[in-house]
């Protein structure tokens, strides 16, 4: 959670400024939504992106984290099958990275149901 708060925060869906890193502990994960975390690591998980393991961890964890995100913004889907797809078909993934777009997959398919 302390890495989604800290992207929340600076990508602006955390809104109170904070004078030390505590915040990233004890920020509450309500009091933000995820939508624009969600589009800002869609556009950024290029296979060819050196920030691809991060990248993609931290969406791979949003996602873990609110499933919800994909059902109640069907919007979001698209540009991030896109994205996984690329993803999944190039060659040069860890194996990690290849479970965490598969991940991603399963779970676009049953935000499809």
């Amino acid at each position: 959670m302390a890495n989604l708060n800290y992207w929340a925060y600076w990508i602006g869906e955390l809104r109170e400024d904070h004078v030390n890193d505590a915040f990233m502990l004890h920020a509450d994960p309500r009091s933000w939504g995820g939508v624009h975390l969600l589009e800002h690591l869609t556009r950024r998980v290029a296979p060819s992106s050196p920030h691809l393991p991060l990248n993609l961890h931290t969406l791979f964890t949003l996602i873990a984290s609110r499933p919800s995100l994909l059902t109640d913004w069907p919007h979001l889907r698209p540009p991030l099958a896109d994205a996984v797809e690329v993803g999944l078909s190039t060659d040069e993934l860890t194996r990690a990275e290849r479970d965490q777009f598969a991940g991603l997959h399963y779970a676009l398919r049953i935000a499809d149901r």
